[in-house]
């Protein structure tokens, strides 16, 4: 299963994880689909960022996949030549490997990169409870770049997207509910920590139904008018055993305006659909947007 997949900054390749087990580790391919690179290998990585304004850089998390609070899973700055990419002989392209947070500050995962490239959102257990926090890009905890805390309570704020104009993050948190962690929600913040609000996409505040959400996996658009993400909206359309090796089989990809209105089904079938990328382009027709998704 290919997932995690995140545009370069011109569009014109993915970077993406193959499997989290023999095969796992960090590899590109071109948007058409008609050539692939290995970055590294034999090492269990996820949750790609690729920095909008360094074509040479994908962020990434390295260490087990879903696992607890204190679990070691480090964020990693990944460095390669991509001049590399276009080298039709060339299946593996040499990459350095400088890890930024701390090996004590438990499950840092799922980085985003800002659009200036200076600093990555990231989730990390280190305080005891799943919460997002912002550290520099370049220089990471490890070199003595800045560090700071933007959520802050006992619940999980985890999968961080942030908006190409730079001014708002989105996650998705059970905060709502702490102690429902199968229920996730779509909120914002601006990377200052004020204007934190919750985007009620299944219904009104306080309904059944939007009570009962499983948002994940979102992302902006270029506009920043528009959110993509996975979701179990559409409930489950084949029975779970009958479907191996998924992880959530009531998985589509739905789109909604930043107010909550317009929400839009992208995907229907018996598979999951998740961790979906927008193409960085400015695409006007909506119709068009999603070119990536792991299926």
């Amino acid at each position: 299963m290919d997932q995690f997949a995140s545009f370069s900054p011109s569009g014109d390749f993915i970077a993406f994880n193959h499997d989290f087990n023999a095969n796992s580790g960090l590899e590109i391919i071109k948007s058409d689909g008609s050539k692939k690179w290995t970055l590294f290998r034999g090492r269990t990585a996820f949750g790609n960022s690729w920095s909008p304004a360094e074509p040479d850089v994908i962020f990434t998390s390295v260490g087990p996949v879903f696992d607890s609070v204190k679990a070691t899973v480090q964020i990693a700055r990944v460095t390669f030549n991509s001049s590399n990419l276009t080298k039709n002989d060339c299946r593996e392209i040499p990459a350095e490997i400088e890890l930024l947070t701390k090996e004590e500050t438990g499950n840092n995962a799922f980085p985003s990169c800002s659009p200036d490239g200076k600093h990555l959102v990231f989730r990390s257990g280190r305080s005891g409870h799943k919460n997002l926090y912002i550290v520099d890009a370049v220089k990471g905890e490890l070199e003595g770049g800045e560090i700071r805390q933007l959520t802050e309570g006992p619940w999980i704020d985890t999968m961080p997207s942030w908006s190409p104009d730079g001014k708002l993050i989105a996650f998705s948190s059970n905060r709502h509910n702490p102690d429902n962690v199968d229920c996730f929600s779509i909120y914002v913040i601006h990377p200052n920590g004020t204007g934190l609000r919750r985007i009620h996409v299944a219904g009104p505040e306080e309904s059944d139904e939007v009570d009962k959400e499983r948002l994940n996996h979102v992302s902006f658009s270029k506009d920043c008018e528009w959110l993509l993400f996975a979701g179990n909206l559409g409930g489950v359309t084949a029975e779970p055993v009958s479907l191996p090796n998924q992880y959530q089989p009531y998985g589509d990809l739905y789109l909604v305006k930043l107010d909550g209105s317009g929400l839009r089904r992208l995907t229907w079938n018996a598979y999951e659909n998740g961790t979906p990328a927008w193409h960085p382009s400015t695409i006007p027709n909506i119709e068009e947007n999603v070119l990536a998704a792991a299926i």
